[in-house]
């Protein structure tokens, strides 16, 4: 049987190197210039979340500035008793104001013909006569007020007699009427430029007289007259 011998130590062979010099040196080349730029990309970073931070609070300034200047333009609070004082006229029309359209209401629900608040403006329309006309005209339930004037006052009498016999002026009466010439001492025209002595009516020479009538209660307007 054949045999080998090895007559070379082992430990007189060259050992074998991994890491050169020359490797070491590249590879601590290589982590410093990987590191730098970290470093670079990280300072980078940083100077960029800084200019967004002082960009951001700069806006938070300029809103804050802006908002107290806004408060400054606000008006002073009112406290709640002057608040109270101000807010009961309008609680009063309010009310009234409801009050009257609860009233002007039924028109729209079931009122018979005749008893709508419309059909008394419009008798009031229809029937005025051709010898007179209005220049001032103010209605709430249970009270009419006419101003006008007239070229014949025998008309005003039958006229007033038949807008007083409307159902929704039941238990009133047309009696408080005022007439007087245009041109007489204390004659009030009121805000109608036609009864005016300055007027385009007065001015042709035509005698003119200005009404003015107001619904009352019978029993009231029967004591008042003479």
């Amino acid at each position: 049987m054949a045999q080998q011998i090895n007559l070379l130590t082992p430990i007189l062979l060259a050992p074998k190197r991994y890491f050169s010099a020359l490797t070491l040196v590249q590879m601590t080349g290589l982590l410093l210039v990987v590191g730098l730029a970290g470093a670079l990309w990280l300072q980078q970073r940083d100077r960029r979340a800084e200019a967004e931070h002082q960009a951001l609070l700069a806006q938070y300034a300029t809103e804050r500035q802006q908002l107290t200047v806004a408060r400054a333009g606000l008006p002073v609070p009112l406290d709640g008793a002057a608040a109270q004082l101000q807010l009961l006229p309008l609680q009063t029309g309010n009310a009234e104001r409801r009050a009257l359209l609860r009233a002007l209401g039924a028109e729209g629900g079931g009122a018979r013909p005749g008893q709508r608040h419309s059909d008394l403006l419009a008798l009031i329309a229809r029937s005025l006569p051709e010898a007179a006309w209005l220049g001032e005209l103010h209605y709430s339930p249970g009270r009419v007020e006419l101003v006008g004037g007239t070229l014949n006052t025998a008309v005003l009498r039958p006229w007033l007699g038949q807008l007083a016999g409307h159902p929704l002026l039941a238990g009133q009466e047309l009696s408080a009427l005022r007439v007087e010439r245009l041109g007489a001492p204390g004659t009030t025209a009121g805000s109608n430029p036609l009864l005016s002595a300055n007027g385009p009516v007065a001015q042709t020479g035509v005698p003119v007289w200005a009404f003015r009538v107001v619904s009352a209660p019978a029993h009231a307007a029967a004591g008042g007259t003479q």
